[in-house]
């Protein structure tokens, strides 16, 4: 569509000498098959008779490009495909941005055109759009008083200016018009991020410009008045804290709740593990004289496993915790709830001090419990039965592994299915005759999908023999499980007492037993 306008240009205002200069303008809008679709049904929604659509200014130079432009557009969008479009759902999306070749292009001013691509690889038009915003996301590593910090910030662009948003917690609101912006510094999501953004702003303040080498304000100003000019006294109260939390286990990256208080968690932190006022935990100096395990409610959401040991708290899951703990052949886990002061024996086995047995301290706790631990850390729970640490031949090598092997079903989490597997393999490197380790080794092979060799199998019938002679009904149920014996499991099943049937549920092999088909 074209059309042109007159505009008269007056060159004096001197009545006798007045000039006055005609000036026909040119002006244009492309009316490709989708605009044109597009402009009628938004008149027919609207119920109008006619419509007014934006025009553009036509400059020279402009004929050839936008000629070509518009054959281009037409040809993509014969009526056949158009059509096509219509009945054909298309899954990716191919788009062109009209006017794309000029020089003054604006990604929010100018046409697009969206293509679906169905598995004939013909482009099928479907709509036309206009660019509301854009969304870059980029990872940096900057450089600030000589420390390297990567950085993660989105920038958000639009036709009225920019937001970038950095490490999810510092915006940054820019107005191309004024050339000015505002920080907007959120609540605390991560310690991590939390001070690398406080980081920024220093370098900000100090600079009038942020280290990145893709983030430019264009000579643009930002207004960083108010309480963020006391940035530095700020940072110094973070590291603190940090510090802190590294020492009982709060990572950086530890996403706090959104309905967390912040400065009260914040404060007890500093108040117990800096100041040592022990009293806020209701625990009584004199406990606390000996080493031992602290169960930790700081609020709702933070739940630590502490060890006490030498006058100072410690991370539980650390290697520091357990180098320290196969110093004791006894331990006591306290457990504290804000107002509960109660105090109970940690489960090791009973030959501990006579065989000189070292035994993971996590060994006796729930895995279903532990990981609701803040400072929960699975490498270190996997480190602690290494040999360095536990003693495989101890019978709570299995009754942990059972646990593992049931986490694994609830979380479908791989990690724990393997640690339980590695534990029976190594058990029975000691007890290579051990019915029970086996039988847990060929459950935890079949749940990881892998066929039971035919030497597997006869191995199993070998497992189910000996239990029939020493009357071990629960092995011959599992036994019939593994061989995937449904109707034979379930008559064995039904034959025993009360409370074997109330053990046997209680195993990952009764779960394993009920999806069999």
């Amino acid at each position: 569509m074209v059309t042109t306008k007159t505009k008269k240009n007056v060159a004096t205002k001197d009545p006798e000498t007045d000039t006055t200069i005609i000036e026909q303008l040119t002006y244009y809008r492309m009316l490709a098959p989708l605009e044109v679709r597009s402009l009628l049904s938004h008149l027919n929604s609207s119920g109008k008779k006619s419509i007014s659509p934006n025009i553009k200014k036509f400059k020279n130079g402009d004929l050839d490009p936008l000629g070509k432009t518009f054959i281009e557009g037409v040809d993509k969008q014969q009526k056949r495909f158009t059509e096509a479009s219509e009945k054909t759902g298309s899954t990716p999306y191919k788009v062109d941005f009209v006017g794309m070749q000029k020089e003054a292009f604006n990604l929010f001013e100018e046409i697009i055109h969206v293509y679906g691509i169905p598995d004939d690889g013909i482009r099928l038009p479907m709509e036309k759009a206009k660019s509301g915003e854009l969304k870059i996301r980029k990872n940096e590593v900057v450089y600030m008083n000589s420390e390297s910090t990567l950085v993660t910030y989105q920038i958000i662009e639009t036709e009225k200016g920019f937001k970038v948003v950095i490490e999810d917690t510092l915006t940054l609101n820019f107005n191309r018009r004024k050339k000015s912006g505002l920080f907007h510094l959120k609540r605390v999501k991560s310690l991590g991020s939390y001070m690398k953004c406080l980081r920024l702003i220093n370098y900000y303040i100090q600079r009038n410009k942020f280290p990145f080498q893709s983030l430019r304000l264009s000579g643009g100003t930002l207004n960083v008045t108010g309480y963020l000019q006391k940035i530095e006294e700020e940072i110094e109260s973070y590291k603190e804290l940090i510090d802190i939390c590294t020492q009982i286990g709060i990572s950086e990256d530890y996403i706090f709740h959104d309905k967390e208080d912040l400065p009260s968690l914040f404060n007890a932190i500093i108040n117990i593990f800096k100041n040592k006022q022990y009293s806020i935990l209701n625990i009584r100096q004199e406990k606390l004289e000996k080493t031992q395990i602290i169960n930790m409610e700081l609020s709702k959401y933070v739940k630590l496993a502490l060890l006490y040991a030498d006058g100072y708290f410690l991370n539980l899951y650390c290697e520091e915790a357990l180098k320290i703990m196969d110093r004791y052949s006894s331990i006591t886990d306290v457990a504290n709830n804000h107002g509960q002061d109660t105090i109970k024996p940690v489960m090791l086995p009973d030959n501990r001090e006579i065989y000189n047995q070292k035994v993971s301290i996590f060994a006796s706790r729930k895995i279903e419990e532990m990981v609701k631990d803040t400072n929960f850390d699975f490498t270190i729970v996997k480190l602690s039965f290494t040999d360095e640490h536990h003693d495989i031949q101890t019978d709570l090598t299995i009754t942990s592994s059972l646990d593992y092997i049931d986490f694994y079903d609830k979380s479908h989490d791989k990690n724990y299915l393997e640690l339980a597997l590695d534990l029976n393999q190594r058990y029975l490197t000691k007890f290579p005759q051990d019915d029970i380790a086996k039988v847990n080794v060929y459950l935890i092979k079949l749940k990881q999908d892998h066929e039971l060799s035919e030497e597997e199998q006869n191995d199993l019938y070998s497992i189910k023999e000996r239990a029939e002679n020493n009357k071990e009904q629960t092995i011959c149920f599992a036994c019939e499980v593994l061989l995937k014996n449904k109707a034979k499991a379930k008559r064995i099943f039904t034959t025993l007492p009360d409370e074997e049937k109330e053990e046997i549920i209680e195993f990952p092999i009764y779960l394993f037993y009920q999806n069999l088909k």
